[in-house]
């Protein structure tokens, strides 16, 4: 990838990729990029006030830094400083607003702050750029489900229990079966995926004792 320190960080020697970090900054301390990459190591080490300070650093020397904003948020939304991510986020997704990573961080911000209606809008597109991110797919039909939006969430869940085997969204869409269909039989089989999946899934162990008593 060109510096020499990327090998370091792909190979994950987080340490010694730090140390060469800082040691390129030293010898070009005007190029931005030394500073980005050095706070999302910094990040990753758990140095997370190093890493804002490189990062607004970096946002001195380019104000017009994408990188720079996105991987700042991304800080922030870790911390769970979600209003300051969605904040930075916002910078960013006015120089790419079709970027799939992007918009699903916004959608995820926004329903950590409990702000649904404006979530789903970065979820569609979020699905809209990367449909096969099941990530994505298990978010935006997760939200779907709680807004008793249930066409697209069974679209949305269905499509991820079809690719993989997913616990959350077996025990999900069990969920659905009964708001949408009350239909119990249906419900049961999800509930007993998702524990099979998972064998310690609280929730789809719970439910099904529920309804196991209620069919009894």
């Amino acid at each position: 990838m060109g510096l020499e320190y990327e090998k370091l960080m792909r190979d994950g020697k987080m340490e010694a990729a730090i140390e060469a970090i800082f040691n390129s900054i030293e010898a070009e301390p005007r190029e931005e990029v030394h500073y980005i990459n050095g706070a999302n190591m910094l990040h990753k080490a758990g140095r997370d006030q190093e890493a804002e300070n490189f990062l607004q650093k970096a946002i001195t020397l380019n104000s017009g830094s994408t990188s720079a904003y996105y991987s700042l948020a991304n800080i922030y939304f870790d911390s769970e400083r979600y209003s300051e991510a969605v904040r930075l986020y916002l910078l960013a997704y006015s120089r790419n607003p079709e970027d799939g990573d992007l918009n699903f961080m916004l959608a995820m911000s926004h329903v950590h702050l409990d702000s649904p209606e404006k979530a789903i809008q970065f979820f569609e597109a979020a699905h809209n750029a990367k449909p096969d991110d099941l990530d994505i797919s298990f978010q935006y039909g997760l939200l779907c489900c709680q807004v008793s939006l249930y066409d697209p969430a069974e679209k949305l869940l269905g499509k991820v229990i079809d690719k993989t085997d997913h616990a959350d969204a077996e025990y999900n869409m069990g969920l659905l079966k009964l708001m949408k269909y009350d239909d119990q039989n249906a419900a049961i089989h999800h509930f007993r995926n998702a524990s099979e999946i998972q064998n310690d899934h609280h929730l789809a162990h719970h439910a099904l004792r529920k309804l196991t008593e209620s069919n009894g």
